[in-house]
């Protein structure tokens, strides 16, 4: 819509002279009505044919405007100017200049001998370009606002979808470390040693029992250990994990690896025929 806007203020300032011409004598107002048709005939031909009329455009307002008002010598022409200037400040910022300019000076010529008026018409024509930013200026300010708030949003799922991407990683990694260790471990307490450097384990111990009430792992969070029961081929054992820290049993990936470390001991120790051994821990420390 910016062609019907720039033709609809042009039309106005147009009509404006067209009808402050009445007031004037009947020489200065041929001139007038001559030099805003012309205007006004530029105008329409510029709206009908923008893409071939860039150039006109642009200097139509600088050229018609300030002859017109200068031409109908009256004050009041002055304020034509001032929706001129918002019409190109952001789009013609050199035409939007020129005509600021050009209304200095007729601004200083009209009122020169009127200093309050005078100053105070300037003081308008300062405010018309910097009234034609606002609007603009805030739009920027909520477009940034606006993507400031995606992307802090784009940030925090890229947060979250890292914090996953690093727990599997880490769980994986485990796995691959409780996989490597056992096949190249010949006997449970290397295989053991190996699980308690990697997770900063204090002692394990191995408690073989005839029958266990659950196989579900425990947590005694006071003393920081991990009970895992575990099924044997003959009979059960309980592994027991003294961790360094209590707070270790607050991370999955430590409770999880270490109770899958728990559940691969099966595949050292068949089971415990001896009854005198039931109940008697084998440490490893």
């Amino acid at each position: 819509m910016t062609k019907e806007v720039f033709l609809g203020v042009r039309f106005l300032v147009c009509l404006y002279f067209l009808l402050i011409s009445f007031t004037l004598s009947p020489q200065e107002r041929g001139t007038v009505i001559v030099v805003t048709s012309i205007y006004f005939t530029l105008s329409l031909i510029t709206y009908l044919k923008p893409e071939k009329m860039k150039i006109t455009n642009k200097l139509v307002d600088i050229v018609f405007a300030p002859s017109l008002a200068f031409l109908s010598e009256t004050a009041y022409s002055l304020f034509t100017l001032p929706p001129l200037i918002v019409l190109h400040t952001n789009r013609n910022p050199v035409s939007a200049g020129a005509l600021l300019v050009a209304s200095f000076v007729l601004t200083a010529y009209m009122l020169r001998e009127e200093p309050l008026l005078l100053f105070s018409t300037l003081i308008l024509m300062v405010a018309s370009p910097v009234s034609a930013f606002i609007p603009d200026f805030l739009g920027v300010i909520k477009k940034e606002r606006r993507s400031i708030v995606d992307l802090r949003s784009s940030y925090r799922k890229l947060l979250k979808e890292m914090a996953v991407w690093e727990r599997e990683r880490r769980e994986l990694e485990n796995l691959k470390f409780l996989i490597d260790t056992s096949t190249k471990s010949d006997r449970v307490e290397d295989f053991l040693r190996s699980v308690k450097e990697r997770f900063s384990v204090r002692k394990i111990h191995i408690i073989p029992k005839r029958d266990v009430e659950s196989y579900d792992i425990l947590m005694d969070r006071d003393r920081g250990l991990l009970s895992v029961p575990v099924k044997l081929e003959e009979g059960n054992a309980v592994i027991i994990f003294e961790l360094e820290s209590p707070f270790q049993l607050n991370d999955p990936l430590v409770v999880g690896s270490l109770e899958r470390a728990g559940r691969m001991v099966s595949l050292y120790i068949a089971g415990f025929r001896d009854d005198t051994s039931l109940g008697r821990a084998i440490n490893i420390s």
